[in-house]
């Protein structure tokens, strides 16, 4: 039977390459709805309008600085795919309660709730 040692090394290419990718797509995503919100408020104003156009103007600034937290979540799990960190539910509940206390000191208002 022939040994892949290669394998972990493989692992980790894969989850390297895939998570810019994924992170832009969701980037992106956001900033399109956001947008069509602005156009179809544009179109049809209503007296909504100026709440609607507040949250979006809330989350736009919000989705460039978040974007770095997004980054760090995404490396954090293709380590552990690719098994340079150990698989284990404490040290990454540990890892996203200080990436999330460090969103919500640089964020404020901005950081995002669960």
């Amino acid at each position: 039977m022939q040994s892949f040692h290669f394998l972990p090394l493989a692992r980790l290419v894969v989850a390297l390459s895939s998570w810019p990718f994924e992170w832009a797509r969701g980037l992106l995503q956001r900033q399109a709805s956001a947008q069509r919100r602005v156009l179809a408020l544009a179109a049809q104003p209503s007296p909504d309008a100026v709440a609607e156009l507040a949250e979006v103007a809330r989350v736009l600034p919000a989705n460039g600085i978040a974007a770095a937290f997004d980054l760090a979540r995404a490396q954090y799990a293709g380590a552990v795919q690719a098994g340079l960190i150990e698989r284990s539910l404490l040290a990454s509940g540990a890892f996203e309660r200080q990436l999330c206390l460090l969103e919500r000191l640089t964020l404020g208002p901005w950081a995002r709730t669960v």
